[in-house]
C-alpha cells in the first residue's frame, strides 16, 4: 500500500467512526422531535377537543331541562332552548369526530353508541313535553334520559384518561430514548475516539520513524559521512521506501565521487612532485652558476622561482596528507611522548619569531599533566606548530601568545591562545573546512592554502582526540586540542 493510500484510508476511517455517532445522535433527535410534535399537536388537540366536548355535553343537559321546564308556558324560551340544544349537539359530534381523527377512536366508540341512544331519548322526551303530557315526560326523564346522560358521562371520562395516558407514555418514551441516546452516543464517541487514537498512533508509527531515520541519514551526509546506514527496509513498497532507495543510491554515488576525487587529488599531487623536483633542481644549478654566470637581477628572479617551487611542494604535500587521511590511509607512528619536553622544544623553536615580532610568548603547564601520552610526535608537531604559526601570523606587535598544557580526564588538553584580530562568529564554524580562509576588514585573506587546520583536525581525530576553536573579534582566538592518554584507546 502506498503512503498516500495509507493516509487516505486512515483519514477516511477516522471520519467514518467520528461521523457514525453523530448520525445516530441526529436520528435520535429526529425521533424526539416527532414525539414532541405529537405531544404538541395530537395530545394538545385531543385535550382541547375533550374540553369542548364536555362543555357541549353539559350545555345539552342544561338546555334540555330548560326546554322541558318551559313546555306549554313560554314558547319562545322553549324554542330558543331547542335551537341551542341542536347547536350543542352538533358541537358535541364535531369534537367527537375530532377526537377520533386525532387517534382516540378506540376510546370514543362507547361514547358515540351511548350518545346516539341519548339523542333518541332527548327527542322522545321533547315529543312528550310538546304533546302536553308532562307527567309522562318527567317519568321518561327519570327512567331513560337521566340514565342516558349518566352513561354518556361515564364513557367521556375514559377518553380523558386515554389522552393523559398517551401523553405520559410519550413523555416516558422520550425520556427513555434521550437517556439511551445519551449513553449510546457517549459510548460510541468514546469508542470512536479510542479507535481514532489507535489509527493515529499506527499512522504515526508508520511515518515518523522512517522520516526521523531519513533526517538522521541526511544529517550524517551533511556532516561528511557519505555511507550512513538507514534502518529502513529496502523492501518497503511505498513512497518512503522509494525515498530510502533513492537516498541509498545518492549516498553511494556521492561516496564514489568522493573516492574518485580523493584518488584524483592524490594521483595528480604525486605526479606533480616529479616535475617540480626537476624545476627545483635546475633552479639550484642556475643559482650555483653551473650553466654560466648569472646576473644579480637574474639571481633575484631565480630566488623567487625557488620560493614558489617550495610553496608548491608544500601545497602538494598537504594535499597528499589530507587525501590519505580522508581515505583512511594516513599513517600514525604511535609511541610514548614526553609531553613537557615535546611542547618545550616547540616553544623554543618559536622564541626567535616572538622576539623578532615583539610578542610576549610563553609556555605554561598546569597541575595533573601526565608524564607521557601515546601519539605520533611528527604529526603532533605539525598540528601544534600550525596553530602557533597562525597565532604569530595574526597577532600584532606587543601582543601575547600562550601555549598551555593541562591534564584532563583520560588525556591532555593543549591550548594555543593569542590576542590577535580574532575570527568573525559567522566564519568560526568553517575554519576547519578544506581551502577555507578567514577574511575580515582587520585582516584580508592571508596567503596560504587553507589546508593547515583541515590537516590538523584529521591528525587529531586520527589520534582519537578533538580540536575546537573559540574566538572574539578584535580580542583574540583560542584553539583547544584534546588528546587521549591511553594508547590502546587511541589505536581503537
Amino acid at each position: 500500500m502506498t503512503l498516500r493510500s495509507r493516509i487516505q484510508l486512515a483519514l477516511l476511517t477516522i471520519v467514518v467512526i467520528l461521523v457514525a455517532p453523530a448520525v445516530y445522535g441526529l436520528s435520535t433527535l429526529w425521533e424526539l422531535r416527532e414525539i414532541a410534535n405529537n405531544l404538541r399537536t395530537r395530545d394538545a388537540v385531543g385535550a382541547l377537543a375533550l374540553g369542548r366536548l364536555q362543555t357541549a355535553f353539559g350545555e345539552v343537559e342544561h338546555l334540555q331541562r330548560i326546554y322541558i321546564a318551559f313546555a306549554g308556558t313560554a314558547p319562545e324560551t322553549q324554542r330558543d332552548a331547542g335551537q341551542r340544544i341542536e347547536v350543542n349537539i352538533q358541537h358535541f359530534e364535531v369534537e367527537l369526530d375530532r377526537l377520533e381523527n386525532a387517534g382516540y377512536a378506540a376510546g370514543t366508540q362507547p361514547t358515540r353508541m351511548r350518545w346516539e341512544e341519548l339523542k333518541e331519548a332527548l327527542r322522545e322526551e321533547q315529543r312528550l313535553a310538546n304533546a302536553g303530557d308532562l307527567d309522562a315526560a318527567e317519568t321518561y326523564r327519570a327512567e331513560v334520559v337521566n340514565p342516558g346522560f349518566a352513561a354518556v358521562g361515564q364513557t367521556v371520562d375514559p377518553i380523558g384518561a386515554a389522552i393523559n395516558r398517551a401523553g405520559a407514555e410519550a413523555a416516558e418514551r422520550a425520556q427513555a430514548l434521550a437517556a439511551t441516546a445519551a449513553t449510546t452516543t457517549l459510548i460510541a464517541l468514546a469508542l470512536a475516539l479510542a479507535i481514532a487514537i489507535l489509527i493515529a498512533g499506527w499512522l504515526t508509527r508508520s511515518l515518523v520513524p522512517p522520516i526521523y531515520e531519513l533526517r538522521r541519514g541526511m544529517g550524517a551526509v551533511a556532516a561528511g559521512n557519505l555511507e550512513p546506514e538507514l534502518q529502513i527496509s529496502s523492501d518497503r513498497q511505498d513512497e518512503l521506501g522509494d525515498l530510502a532507495r533513492s537516498f541509498d543510491r545518492m549516498t553511494n554515488q556521492l561516496a564514489e565521487l568522493d573516492r574518485l576525487k580523493a584518488e584524483f587529488v592524490s594521483v595528480a599531487s604525486h605526479e606533480l612532485k616529479t616535475p617540480l623536483s626537476v624545476i627545483k633542481g635546475y633552479v639550484s644549478l642556475l643559482q650555483e652558476g653551473i650553466y654560466g654566470d648569472v646576473a644579480d637581477a637574474q639571481l633575484k628572479v631565480l630566488g623567487s622561482v625557488a620560493d614558489q617551487t617550495d610553496r608548491l611542494n608544500r601545497l602538494i604535500q598537504q594535499l597528499l596528507d589530507i587525501s590519505r587521511f580522508e581515505a583512511g590511509g594516513g599513517r600514525l607512528e604511535l609511541r610514548p611522548i614526553n609531553i613537557r619536553a615535546f611542547l618545550q622544544d616547540l616553544a623554543t623553536s618559536f622564541e626567535a619569531l616572538a622576539i623578532q615580532n615583539q610578542i610576549d610568548f610563553r609556555m605554561e603547564t598546569r597541575d595533573h599533566l601526565p608524564e607521557t601520552i601515546a601519539g605520533d610526535p611528527d604529526r603532533l608537531n605539525e598540528v601544534v606548530g600550525n596553530l602557533l604559526s597562525n597565532a604569530f601570523k595574526f597577532t600584532p606587535r606587543e601582543g601575547s601568545i600562550r601555549l598551555r598544557a593541562s591534564g584532563a580526564d583520560r588525556g591532555v588538553v593543549i591550548e594555543v591562545e593569542d590576542t590577535g584580530i580574532g575570527i568573525p562568529a559567522d566564519q568560526l564554524p568553517r575554519v576547519f573546512e578544506k581551502f577555507y580562509q578567514v577574511e575580515n576588514e582587520a585582516q584580508p585573506k592571508s596567503i596560504g592554502s587553507g589546508l593547515g587546520l583541515a590537516i590538523a583536525q584529521e591528525i587529531v581525530e586520527g589520534h582519537g582526540g578533538t580540536i575546537t576553536a573559540d574566538s572574539k573579534l578584535g580580542r583574540g582566538t583560542t584553539f583547544r586540542v584534546f588528546l587521549p592518554r591511553d594508547m590502546a584507546a587511541t589505536a581503537a
